[in-house]
């Protein structure tokens, strides 16, 4: 009859449910925190209005992004030669000048990430913003560091800000980066 009797001889057996089993499927939780590196060259060169058109950009890839995740951090950083790490207000509105190391800006992403930001936690969004001038001496290191920064990112761009009056000294940026654009980087 299917039942156990320590006292007696009946058999235990097995039932066509016993010998079913579940396997425990294992849900991967999706990462719900982003962070969105805004980073933007405040040199000489970038005018009120290449800032203006900057900030427009950088709202709206923030509206899109904040919408897919439930705990999304900005980061903000500003840079010439020398890159800080700023607020909000501070980003859009420090005057310009100096000229650009653009290396210096991604280079604190960089940093950043592997500090407060562990891409097994977190994902990771990373823009520039420049008017495409830079240092020639700075071209090469600016090009390795905004490969690292793609491989920790789920996307990233760079976005260059020129009018067709504008001069560019030397190679433009977007040249310079356009070997690494793929589905994980956008010029």
């Amino acid at each position: 009859n299917g039942t156990f009797d320590p006292e007696g001889d009946d058999r235990f057996t097995f039932h066509e449910d016993d010998l079913k089993y579940k396997h425990i499927d294992v849900t991967k939780k999706p990462i719900t925190n982003a962070v969105i590196f805004f980073i933007m060259d405040t040199s000489g060169s970038m005018t009120k209005t290449k800032k203006y058109l900057a900030r427009s950009f950088f709202f709206l890839l923030y509206q899109f992004i904040r919408y897919r995740y439930q705990n999304i951090e900005t980061v903000f950083i500003s840079h010439t030669t020398e890159a800080n790490e700023v607020s909000e207000d501070a980003f859009f509105k420090k005057g310009s000048s100096g000229g650009t190391f653009i290396s210096s800006g991604l280079k604190m992403a960089h940093d950043i990430v592997n500090e407060r930001y562990a891409p097994s936690s977190w994902n990771i969004y990373t823009f520039h913003c420049s008017d495409g001038e830079n240092w020639a001496e700075d071209n090469t290191k600016a090009l390795d560091f905004m490969k690292k920064l793609v491989d920790l990112s789920q996307l990233a761009g760079y976005i260059q800000i020129k009018s067709s009056q504008d001069m560019i000294w030397g190679e433009e940026m977007a040249k310079i980066f356009s070997p690494l654009e793929s589905e994980k980087f956008k010029i």
